[in-house]
Parts: structure tokens; C-alpha cells; sequence
């Protein structure tokens, strides 16, 4: 007879954190490098400001290589990047393990820039209706979203160091 062995398998979820200013993401990010094991991944979401829709297509591809080069430095490896237009919230960019599902192409069109394409990807990484809308609104109104993937005990502990974080 055959013992087939218990695989305790973790699966990887999602913690998702709102920020209103670029500086307590960048204190958010430096703690999660020096905190985060290898197996967990981020992924930022931020919106374009208007000036940027204003720009030349030269000045826009510079301003882009510079965000790419930004937020390199910023999560520590060389993350993907990219950025799509989507009718409700704007021109959008993600930064991280992230980027190629949004950018994924669907009938020559990127997941992230069809209407609901966003909150179902949030959706699909486990956020609830309520707070997925919440989430995109806060994008919309120029939050930065905060995404990291990991285990369930990794993030615990990631989540209550963001949290004292915040408190300081």
C-alpha cells in the first residue's frame, strides 16, 4: 500500500494598503524590503497626475523612464512597469510582480484599461466587492495602492509592521 504524505501547501494572498502621499509608501516600502522574505512580492498602483496627460509623447517617454528607474531603486529589483488609461480612473501606472496582469492584452486592449478590468483583478486577488470599489476610488482620487503577495504568516506580520508604521 501507497502512504500518501499530507503536503501542508500555504497559498499565497494579498494585502492591500492605501497611501495618500508618496512619502509614508517610500517608509511602507523601505519596511518591507528589510522585513519580507523572498517569497512575498509588491506591486504599486498610482495614477498619472493631470500634467502628465499634458505632456508631449517625448516628454511622456521621458517621464515614464524616469518612474521606471524611480520605482526600480524604490522596491530594491528590476520590477516591471507599465501604465494603461482606463475611462474611470484615469492614466494608471503599476510598478512590480503585478504589471503583466494588468497589462495583459485582451483583444489587443489591456486588462487594466477596460472599465471593470481593475476591479476584477482586485476582486481576483481576493478583495471584497466593497472594498475593491473603495480601493479604486481612492486610486481615482490619487492614493497610491500598495499591493504585496505572500503567506498568510508573512503577512500578519508585514500588516501590524505597516500598521505601527502609521501610528508613528
Amino acid at each position: 500500500m501507497i502512504k500518501i504524505k499530507d503536503l501542508n501547501t500555504q497559498q499565497k494572498h494579498f494585502l492591500i494598503k492605501a497611501y495618500p502621499l508618496l512619502w509614508p509608501l517610500e517608509k511602507a516600502i523601505k519596511i518591507l524590503n528589510k522585513n519580507r522574505t523572498s517569497n512575498s512580492q509588491l506591486s504599486i498602483l498610482g495614477k498619472f497626475t493631470k500634467g502628465y496627460t499634458s505632456k508631449s509623447i517625448e516628454e511622456r517617454a521621458i517621464y515614464e523612464k524616469e518612474m521606471k528607474i524611480y520605482w526600480n531603486g524604490l522596491l530594491g529589483t528590476s520590477p516591471e512597469f507599465g501604465f494603461f488609461t482606463n475611462p474611470d480612473l484615469g492614466t494608471v501606472f503599476i510598478a512590480g510582480s503585478l504589471t503583466s496582469m494588468f497589462l495583459h492584452e485582451i483583444e489587443g486592449k489591456a486588462l487594466g484599461a477596460m472599465s471593470a478590468g481593475s476591479y476584477g483583478i482586485l476582486r481576483g486577488l481576493g478583495a471584497y466587492q466593497i472594498q475593491a470599489e473603495s480601493f479604486l476610488k481612492l486610486l481615482t482620487n490619487g492614493n497610491y495602492l500598495l499591493i504585496v503577495r505572500g503567506f498568510d504568516d508573512e503577512l500578519s506580520v508585514l500588516e501590524e509592521l505597516l500598521e505601527n508604521q502609521m501610528q508613528k
